[in-house]
């Protein structure tokens, strides 16, 4: 009988383990038609998911800015702007925006915010 603590049980695990990591493939992201999805839902798990979504890019967006390095898409999200609001401007470029639907959902959810919110530079020679 082998016990949990010998090596060839750990090994099993380990294989068992990759062989369902195996399974998981590039086409699982997130894509544009399933962000919608969930941002479409009543149910509030599937809210969550979105705006958890939204939030992460979001955050992304905010760690290249801190760091210096220029994000392609730069968008600047008014203060105190509500996760809601975000989720709607996002909810209402994908449905506008169906070329979106079978690639990832990341640069929809920046072209939306962007869209929404873009960074206004001061004009140069205004005072």
């Amino acid at each position: 009988m082998l016990k949990p603590t010998q090596p060839l049980f750990i090994v099993m695990i380990a294989a068992l383990i990759c062989l369902c990591a195996a399974g998981v493939r590039a086409d699982a992201l997130m894509t544009g038609k399933t962000l919608l999805l969930l941002c479409a839902s009543k149910e509030k798990d599937d809210q969550i998911g979105c705006q958890s979504y939204i939030a992460g890019v979001v955050d992304y967006h905010n760690l290249l800015r801190s760091l210096g390095t220029a994000p392609s898409v730069n968008y600047c999200l008014p203060k105190g702007l509500a996760m809601t609001q975000m989720k709607a401007v996002v909810a209402r470029y994908l449905i506008q925006r169906t070329e979106h639907q079978d690639f990832i959902a990341a640069p929809a959810v920046a072209m939306a915010l962007y869209n929404a919110y873009p960074c206004v530079k001061p004009r140069a020679g205004r005072r």
